[in-house]
């Protein structure tokens, strides 16, 4: 493999540093071309001399993609951030108009996360910026999450825990409280269920994150109580729904009790016990610190998360 010293810079073509990224990141010719506006036989040009410039195969056909050699995994985040420092260079007090924009936007989080803040959040998106696309994922690990943000893979992750690794940034957006749900026509008098009526009726539960256990048993035990399951689901809005069908009780944060209550004829009810808030936190990569992009979105998220925060069953 050659050195980085045997590189003729003057003869390098930077743009193939641009390919490099989007076939790092999208794993086929074709998705590449597409997004670049290039023909494919452009891009696999590019791929050859690519593959000659850095003596490297660089990308391995398989039958799910274009697989990254060892070599290219361990170039994708520098070059990241060099075309991302030429281009903070070259935009030193450029004007981002998000009415004009034409980007897309990948943000990870949770399911949970998802159906509480991702509607509101592309409805307002659609309508301040309607060139701007967000493409929403899940998180697959911590150690995922940090190599995605450093590559620029991600510019977000919106989750209940700091996403740790060298280089991110942490900013709380807000407490995630807890209500418990019963279905309608459960009767129940003021706003917090009766213990006896919690304890009596069975619950719906969300499997937790590496069968840990759920907090509120652990609370209960240490009151001398327990809590009746009566199923577990895997999916909350599964939970939800078999709360109503099944006349059980659940626990939702409260940022989701206007996206399930009116659809599903549940009430929310604040819980006999203490339940420990989660905190919501968007995570980031100090190289897009200066990003007026990924700024102008962070500034939507927070706001949007503001609204529901005061929203009718605050």
């Amino acid at each position: 493999m050659k050195g980085p010293t045997e590189i003729n810079l003057h003869r390098f073509d930077i743009n193939l540093l641009v390919v490099f990224l989007e076939l790092w990141e999208l794993k086929s010719v074709t998705l590449a071309s597409e997004k670049m506006a290039l023909t494919q036989s452009a891009v696999s040009h590019a791929l050859k001399r690519l593959r000659v410039a850095l003596d490297d195969e660089l990308f391995v056909s398989t039958r799910a993609g274009l697989q990254p050699t060892p070599l290219a995994n361990e170039l994708a985040g520098p070059i990241r951030k060099a075309l991302d420092d030429i281009r903070a260079a070259l935009s030193l007090g450029a004007h981002f108009d998000p009415g004009t924009a034409r980007l897309n936007f990948k943000i990870a989080m949770s399911e949970i996360i998802e159906l509480a803040v991702a509607p509101a959040l592309v409805a307002r998106i659609a309508q301040e910026a309607p060139g701007i696309v967000l493409e929403l994922d899940s998180i697959a690990s911590n150690r995922t999450a940090h190599a995605l943000l450093e590559s620029g893979a991600l510019q977000l992750v919106i989750s209940t825990r700091d996403i740790p690794g060298a280089g991110t940034e942490h900013e709380m957006l807000a407490d995630m409280p807890v209500v418990v749900m019963a279905p309608g026509h459960v009767p129940i008098e003021g706003s917090v269920i009766p213990m006896e009526t919690y304890l009596a009726i069975p619950h719906v539960v969300f499997r937790p994150p590496d069968n840990r256990g759920w907090m509120v048993d652990q609370t209960l035990t240490s009151m001398g109580l327990s809590r009746k399951i009566g199923a577990v689901v895997q999916n909350y809005m599964v939970m939800a729904a078999v709360a109503a069908e099944a006349g059980y009780l659940c626990h939702v944060p409260r940022l989701l009790v206007d996206k399930i209550a009116p659809v599903l004829d549940l009430v929310p009810y604040e819980a006999p016990v203490p339940i420990k808030s989660s905190h919501l936190i968007v995570s980031s990569h100090a190289t897009f610190k200066a990003d007026p992009a990924v700024n102008w979105l962070k500034t939507q998220l927070r706001e949007v998360v503001e609204a529901r925060r005061n929203g009718p069953f605050r």
